[in-house]
């Protein structure tokens, strides 16, 4: 089972990209995964649309993290 939060805000870039996508690969159909970046990610969340997750990044926080929603569809949502 996947952990449901994942915290990368203490790591420099690209770790918080590679780790984040290291642990959505392990994501069953349907899971999801909350990750806390330093920053808002959009070379992350564009890598999670071309793989077909759904990613929802909240507010920017005061010291400029964001947390990411990222679920992987389920089989039966997947359009081709």
């Amino acid at each position: 089972m996947s952990p449901t939060e994942l915290d990368l805000r203490h790591l420099s870039a690209p770790q918080p990209l590679l780790r984040a996508l290291e642990a959505v690969d392990t994501l069953a159909p349907g899971e999801q995964l909350t990750v806390i970046t330093p920053m808002l990610p959009r070379p992350l969340l564009i890598e999670l649309a071309q793989r077909g997750f759904e990613a929802d990044p909240g507010e920017p926080q005061p010291d400029g993290s964001v947390r990411v929603q990222i679920r992987r569809p389920a089989d039966d949502q997947i359009t081709p």
